[in-house]
């Protein structure tokens, strides 16, 4: 069935904190009449559904900071454990919360516009808020639609944030199994297939949290690299090329032959056929500044016996050993 008006203007207040004494009896009310015959709760621990509502409450009190001079019970908290369980999907994501089948798509899923970069260029985004998304290559990003009053992001690929402070609108990014939230800073995170996750930070501070409750502060100059659900961090170093693309600035850092390929046919939208072979040893270092691809390929002769061969965006490599 489809929520009360009434009813959801009730459970907007308590998620304020602003809902009056009647207005929780009202919700607790509702929750114990009908409320297990529309909602279900999955958990990724398996924990029951029981044991799921005795943790968020056990959170909330933590987080309303409760004195044992005004006691709640957990009978006036029974109308928060169905808010929590939003507030942790949206946030940490520990658990799903499914509404019956009855209730239109609309009235759950939030709405997206979605900007999509391919290949051979760096695409910039000017966000509502003044704040600007640089997309790597082969990147998607979805933009909250009330992105003034929401600034959430979900990001597919490899992206650099330059956010607007703004302090009663806090700045998240969700990536895979990692929400990455700021108030106005720059700070890079790449999501790539088969790769660990990394977020890393030029300026300002940057606050990292996984779907297992472990969180990560990250101040200027420090990365994090995430994967299997365990974080390290670790100071950038000097010549690490993570931030270059961003200049536009095409970055090799002891990087195999497969690699090269692979970064030359993103950053110039071609298709490179080659006779690599998988016993060739041969490693590249060295950045390039607005040159064309020609240009880069005879530069990389010097330092790699390749011959190549340009028709359109048809490329040719032809390799041999290195010495």
């Amino acid at each position: 069935m489809r929520l009360p008006s009434a009813l959801l203007g009730i459970i907007s207040r308590i998620l304020r904190g602003k809902a009056s004494e009647q207005e929780v009896r009202q919700f607790n009310s509702w929750y114990d009449e009908g409320l297990d015959a529309k909602w279900q709760i999955q958990d990724y621990k398996n924990r029951s559904k029981e044991q799921v509502e005795e943790e968020l409450l056990q959170k909330i009190k933590k987080s309303a900071h409760l004195h044992s001079h005004n006691p709640v019970s957990k009978r006036d908290f029974a109308g928060w454990k169905v808010a929590a369980c939003t507030v942790f999907l949206i946030g940490i994501g520990l658990l799903a919360v499914k509404i019956s089948s009855s209730i239109p798509a609309e009235d759950s899923e939030p709405a997206f516009v979605t900007f999509e970069n391919g290949y051979g260029m760096i695409k910039k985004i000017r966000l509502p808020d003044g704040s600007a998304v640089s997309l790597f290559h082969n990147t998607t990003i979805k933009v909250a639609e009330n992105f003034s009053e929401n600034r959430f992001i979900m990001l597919s690929g490899e992206a650099f944030f330059e956010v607007k402070k703004d302090t009663l609108h806090p700045f998240r990014v969700e990536s895979a199994n990692l929400t990455t939230e700021v108030l106005g800073t720059s700070f890079l995170i790449r999501n790539q297939p088969n790769q660990k996750q990394v977020v890393a930070v030029k300026t300002g501070l940057v606050k990292v949290s996984d779907q297992v409750d472990t969180f990560f502060m990250l101040t200027p100059n420090l990365r994090l690299d995430y994967a299997e659900q365990a974080g390290a961090v670790s100071t950038i170093a000097e010549n690490d090329p993570l931030f270059l693309w961003t200049e536009d600035v095409l970055a090799f850092d002891h990087t195999s032959m497969e690699g090269m390929i692979q970064t030359l046919e993103d950053w110039y939208g071609v298709k490179i056929t080659s006779d690599l072979k998988s016993s060739n040893t041969c490693q590249i270092s060295g950045t390039y500044q607005n040159q064309s691809l020609e240009s880069i390929l005879q530069l990389i002769q010097y330092s790699i016996p390749l011959h190549y061969q340009i028709d359109g965006k048809n490329i040719t490599l032809t390799f041999k050993n290195c010495p």
